[in-house]
């Protein structure tokens, strides 16, 4: 009987812990970013992912009735490439991805205009590989633009 209480703890208990001391996050939710008890309502121009991201950081998000006015542009990405292989079977690539953000108070007093944040990050194919590196290149996009959506919620938390 105690070998299967064992076991149970085994097989149940310590996966759980464990993803839980991880930090994994389950069903989308989350909460991104640092000084997570500065938080306000504010009103966000943006596309819709970077809205998503104020929300998981605990911000209310109001059209009408807000303290603070968020402006964000992009995330826009470029392309360079970094090397070519002598035999044209290996190409590199660095991809940069880059968002200009503004912050106003509700009176309209500017208090952060046009701050630029970019990341880059390489990115190495095969030419035989065309197709996965295409999906290889959007997960690349989807990561520099998670990291940039951090970088504006703490900007703005540090300076409310």
């Amino acid at each position: 009987m105690r070998m299967l209480t064992i076991l149970r703890l085994a097989f149940f208990a310590l996966p759980l812990f464990a993803l839980i001391s991880c930090g994994y996050k389950l069903g989308g939710l989350e909460v991104i970013g640092d000084n997570q008890d500065k938080v306000a309502e504010v009103k966000i121009l943006s596309p819709n992912n970077f809205k998503q991201s104020f929300i998981n950081a605990g911000f209310t998000i109001s059209s009408d009735n807000f303290l603070y006015l968020i402006k964000i542009e992009g995330p826009t990405y470029s392309k360079e490439t970094t090397s070519v292989t002598s035999s044209a079977t290996e190409n590199e690539f660095t991809i940069t991805g880059k968002i200009e953000v503004s912050l106003e108070d509700n009176k309209g007093n500017i208090i952060i205009q046009n701050k630029v944040f970019s990341l880059s990050k390489d990115h190495k194919f095969s030419s035989s590989n065309i197709n996965s590196s295409e999906s290889e290149e959007n997960t690349i996009k989807s990561d520099i633009e998670k990291y940039l959506q951090i970088q504006v919620v703490n900007l703005v938390r540090s300076k409310i």
